[in-house]
This record gives structure tokens, C-alpha cells and sequence, in this order.
């Protein structure tokens, strides 16, 4: 059965501020659903998402120029 949370319970759930769910429900970027002013959340759906948000982005460096650090190199005067 999904859980359905109000902001404040979701925030702490899911770990993130209640900010961050207030401004992206507002905006319409994470999934909610709105009875009166209440925003209400269900936090498997919500989870779902930021793991999904958070895979896209991680870079693949088949594009990037990678620097390697850490090693030696000798510099010509």
C-alpha cells in the first residue's frame, strides 16, 4: 500500500528539506498531488523519482577530457 505523507513527514522520509519539496511540487518537477493548500506526497512514487533524477546525473567520461592528478610530471624551463 503506498504511503501518502504530508510535506513535513515526507521531508524527513525521504531525507531532503521541506524546502526543496515545497518549491519543486510548486514548480511541478516531483510528483504530488494537492487537497486545499496541503501538498501530499507519495513517497515511494517521490523516491522513485529522485533515484531516477539522481542517475541522470552521473557523467560518463567517454566525452570528457580527463585530467590525471596525483602524478609526476617534469616541466621544462
Amino acid at each position: 500500500m503506498p504511503k501518502r505523507m504530508l510535506i513535513k513527514e515526507a521531508a524527513e522520509y525521504l531525507g531532503v528539506s521541506k524546502h526543496f519539496l515545497y518549491t519543486e511540487a510548486r514548480a511541478g518537477r516531483i510528483p504530488h498531488f494537492k487537497s486545499g493548500n496541503r501538498y501530499i506526497f507519495d513517497v515511494e512514487q517521490v523516491d522513485e523519482f529522485l533515484k531516477k533524477k539522481a542517475l541522470e546525473n552521473i557523467r560518463s567520461d567517454d566525452n570528457e577530457k580527463v585530467l590525471q592528478y596525483g602524478k609526476l610530471r617534469r616541466i621544462e624551463a
